[in-house]
């Protein structure tokens, strides 16, 4: 069954995504627009009022302080465990079903990495207590990437997140 949405339904989305991204810029300044629309603000839609939105960005998000590296050198070693395993289960084969087309980006990357190397769109970093990463974006990228140069490579852009709590 298809559901048609109509005009209004869809200028009152828009109006709220409108809303939620410039309270966003304002809760989160110092984050880099990249990142506020390219990791953060996608996640608008798991929630669905005011308070819970802004209790994710207070709790979790506000203290977050970022770096910005160009070519940055990425080998499996400076990954944590967590993104070490999973890594490489992507890198064998593994098709998340959690991730809409996963099968299909991973090709994309694939054949942009063939026509064009490694991309210069960034990937977001998160950087662990022990001076380790956690892949926060850019995973089918990361992916095609070690699948072509399993040794390591220079990404040229990097946007490292410090202080992040959930890996407190």
């Amino acid at each position: 069954m298809k559901y048609l949405i109509t005009e209004r339904q869809l200028d009152l989305l828009l109006e709220k995504r409108e809303g939620w991204y410039k309270l966003l810029q304002k809760k989160l300044p110092h984050f880099p627009e990249y990142v506020l629309k390219d990791f953060i603000y996608r996640k608008v839609d798991e929630y669905k009022d005011y308070e819970s939105f802004n209790n994710w960005i207070n709790d979790w998000l506000v203290n977050i302080e970022w770096e910005y590296q160009k070519d940055f050198p990425i080998s499996m070693d400076i990954f944590s465990d967590k993104s070490q395993k999973e890594l490489r289960e992507r890198i064998s084969g593994f098709v998340r079903s959690d991730v809409e087309k996963d099968e299909e980006r991973h090709q994309t990357q694939k054949e942009l990495l063939k026509s064009r190397g490694i991309s210069q769109e960034p990937i977001i970093l998160f950087k662990t207590k022990d001076g380790r990463y956690d892949l926060g974006e850019g995973w089918h990228r990361t992916v095609q990437a070690f699948s072509v140069f399993p040794e390591g490579f220079i990404q040229p852009n990097v946007y490292i997140g410090l202080n992040a709590k959930w890996l407190e």
